[in-house]
């Protein structure tokens, strides 16, 4: 299968010249490593597994021969449909052993997202557990098979075992060699489409090159300080940039260990943490949250953790602060799939940094901040985020218009995110283009009025969305999850605690909506599509729109503020 892409020339020959790109694969990287430490332990899962560098080596290269007897040749594309288990690392490896393009896809996907990305990578292999969290992919890819326009055979891992008529990955590894010659790859061929989290409709694919990969994880790692010496745990789905670049990848280029936890829980990731001595964990925001709180309950060693680095969402300034009191540092990490992270908050930067930002670019990378018409702005005014090097992706796959809109001629990706730099080149994230409240021709920063809710010592995740009006356009609906729901946020009580924090009126919240939790994708984004049809909809069914009496059935909540005003009324 032919993959379009196109590498702009200008760039790569300065790559070329920097060092950032080269003629190396991922393979060969994996290989270097393979050589250097071939009995050192390469990944452990929760389930037991545990390979070292050697074993896994051998595992990828029997899977890599079943893979090329198969037919899959150079830029094909092999799925991957599985939890945080080391026989993902597997597949993965035996794909880069013969040039093949690895395509991961979330376990919680279902026949909608499954049948939409198989069809638009157009695999011809897929790798499927036999169960996870109860639930049997085999029976729906059966289901499915009829409306899948080129998958051909689906391997099932049976990490448990359950009997099934698909042949499974034991049967492979017990059935074939090792691949004796591994297909050369070249440093400019696609290693990965990683489809976004699609917080706003169908994912998209995010095409990555072996230089693009292997450019941000050295910056990556040499920002970090990470070495061969670090053992990384990795709780966030493999699927996600995270997971697979920093939870996979990274570990093998340096020659760390990787540790996989499939199904995320604060107590299982402190187990594994003290267990493996890990040094480092990946994960956002409400993997922290349920950290802290275990911390809180429990006493457990984290003598280890040399820090957590959390990205996927904005990370609160409380947060930061709440890590440090438990004795961790919390490393705020800026990027997107499409330019893999390219700000950090350094290790040794002060501590006012650490709390007030979200770092500074990484080696080999360019950041600006642009206005409506990508004009340069100058420092502290805010505007669209953007940024230039070796990580950034070459396209979406088969939306060329799409790539277009994001990627210009001079190599700059405009993600799309607002934010602020201040003259030391130093981030701090403001919000999204798209996520801004238009009240009364007033732009509110959603991110702005969620920063404020959560300072409110009883909320422990806000999300603010726009609510249509007649009158104004929009207004600020707060979607809020508390810490102690036996103390319910009345809408007086929030109405007084923004008048407190001294912020224009016109962007306080005029409608209060207490949840037990929010709809999030498997990478911690807050899905706001959701929360805005569910406001929509209950504006449509004529929901009560007065502050609501103690907490109601399944802790909702509805409220709404006085009047405003139709002209936005600033705080003095």
């Amino acid at each position: 299968m032919s993959i379009a892409y196109t590498l702009n020339e200008t760039r790569r020959a300065l790559y070329r010249r920097q060092g950032y790109w080269g003629d190396a694969s991922l393979a060969d990287y994996w290989q270097l490593s393979v050589l250097s430490a071939p009995e050192k332990v390469a990944v452990t899962d929760w389930q037991g597994a545990r390979y070292t560098y050697a074993e896994l080596d051998d595992a990828a290269a029997r899977i890599a021969q079943f893979l090329h007897e198969y037919g899959i040749k150079p830029n094909d594309t092999v799925a991957i449909q599985l939890p945080g288990w080391a026989e993902f690392t597997i597949i993965m490896l035996a794909c880069f052993k013969i040039g093949a393009v690895a395509v991961p896809l979330l376990p919680n996907y279902r026949e909608t997202e499954t049948s939409y990305i198989l069809n638009k990578c157009r695999a011809r292999v897929l790798f499927i557990a036999a169960e996870f969290k109860q639930y049997h992919p085999p029976v729906m890819l059966r289901a499915l098979l009829p409306r899948l326009n080129d998958l051909k055979r689906v391997i099932v891992v049976d990490k448990s075992v359950i009997a099934c008529p698909e042949t499974t990955f034991s049967q492979l590894l017990a059935h074939y060699q090792p691949l004796r010659e591994p297909i050369i790859t070249q440093g400019d061929a696609l290693a990965a489409i990683l489809f976004t989290s699609g917080t706003e409709g169908f994912p998209k694919g995010v095409m990555l090159t072996h230089n693009n990969i292997i450019a941000s994880e050295r910056a990556y790692c040499a920002a970090l300080n990470l070495t061969y010496l670090d053992t990384l745990l990795m709780p966030a789905p493999l699927a996600h940039a995270t997971g697979f670049l920093h939870g996979v990848i990274t570990p093998f280029i340096i020659g760390a260990s990787s540790v996989l936890l499939d199904i995320f829980s604060p107590q299982n990731c402190l187990l594994l943490l003290n267990q493996e001595k890990c040094t480092c964990i990946i994960g956002a925001t409400p993997f922290v949250c349920d950290i802290l709180c275990s911390l809180q309950q429990q006493s457990y060693d984290i003598s280890s953790l040399r820090f957590f680095l959390c990205g996927g969402t904005t990370v609160p300034k409380s947060m930061v602060e709440q890590c440090l009191k438990a004795g961790f540092k919390l490393i705020s990490v800026y990027g997107a799939t499409e330019s893999a992270p390219h700000t950090m908050v350094k290790l040794d930067d002060p501590i006012t940094r650490v709390i007030n930002t979200d770092g500074t670019a990484v080696p080999g990378v360019e950041v600006k901040i642009v206005d409506q018409h990508r004009r340069v702005l100058p420092a502290g005014i805010e505007g669209e985020e953007a940024s230039r090097g070796p990580n950034v992706f070459v396209g979406y796959l088969d939306e060329p218009a799409l790539s277009d809109r994001v990627l210009d001629q001079d190599g700059w990706y405009y993600s799309g995110d607002l934010c602020r730099m201040d003259q030391q080149g130093y981030l701090k994230i403001t919000g999204r283009k798209k996520d801004v409240i238009i009240r009364g021709g007033e732009n509110i920063s959603s991110r702005e009025v969620e920063d404020i809710l959560l300072r409110h010592p009883n909320v422990r995740e806000a999300s603010v969305v726009a609510m249509p009006d007649e009158r104004l356009g929009e207004r600020a609906c707060a979607y809020v999850v508390l810490k102690d729901i036996r103390r319910p946020l009345t809408f007086e009580e929030m109405f007084s605690f923004f008048a407190k924090k001294q912020v224009a009126k016109y962007k306080y919240p005029e409608r209060l909506e207490l949840v037990s939790s929010l709809p999030r994708t498997a990478s911690g984004k807050v899905m706001k599509h959701i929360l805005r049809d569910d406001i929509k909809r209950k504006l449509c069914e004529g929901e009560k729109t007065v502050p609501a009496e103690g907490t109601p059935k399944n802790n909702d909540a509805a409220g709404r503020a006085p009047d405003l005003g139709t002209s936005p009324l600033r705080a003095e």
